[in-house]
């Protein structure tokens, strides 16, 4: 099943890194397919990938249910999460303490969350670029565990491979959708 999973992650990854701006509801059911199974793995004995699975659809359907009238929300939680992902990857990298990468996570999430809130559309394109980069580094470590996230010179690796690919897959989105505005929300002109 973690073969499975991880040449998921890996292709939902690379359509969401290079072209997650239009696809952005879509991606955050995918991210919480991803993501749902990742946390059923934590909270499941080993040995019960299909309750892993369960658990990921589960997170799936909440995700899609709130992504369409919720999607401005959905764009502050990606910042949230991608600001979580961000300064936890680097607190394990260092080899910090888990309460210490809980907390930079939190501060991480909190301020992505709020900035990404104030500019939607351009953050809407880099928030799916680097989650897009985190699910392929992530599929991959499921698909050859020496890639995996730890702590030392790999998790080093995991956090660069996903600041180029997700920089790489902002540039693509960005010169080919910066003149859209999909996410805005716009208001009437006053008279």
């Amino acid at each position: 099943m973690d073969t499975l999973m991880g040449v998921i992650a890996v292709l939902a990854g690379l359509v969401t890194c290079f072209y997650g701006y239009p696809l952005f509801r879509l991606a955050l059911i995918l991210a919480g397919l991803i993501g749902g199974y990742a946390l059923g793995q934590s909270l499941v004995q080993t040995g019960h990938p299909w309750l892993s699975l369960a658990v990921g659809v589960v997170a799936a359907l909440a995700l899609a249910v709130l992504a369409y009238p919720l999607w401005s929300i959905g764009v502050t939680v990606s910042g949230a999460v991608l600001g979580f992902i961000i300064l936890g990857a680097m607190g394990v990298a260092v080899g910090a303490s888990q309460l210490v990468v809980i907390l930079l996570g939190i501060i991480g999430g909190l301020c992505l969350g709020l900035f990404f809130y104030s500019a939607r559309d351009l953050f809407v394109m880099i928030t799916t670029a680097f989650n897009g980069a985190f699910e392929v580094v992530f599929g991959l470590g499921w698909l050859v565990p020496a890639l995996a996230f730890r702590r030392g010179p790999g998790g080093w690796l995991a956090v660069t491979a996903i600041v180029v690919l997700g920089a790489v897959g902002f540039a693509v989105q960005y010169g080919m959708f910066k003149d859209h505005k999909l996410y805005t929300e716009h208001l009437p002109k006053k008279k």
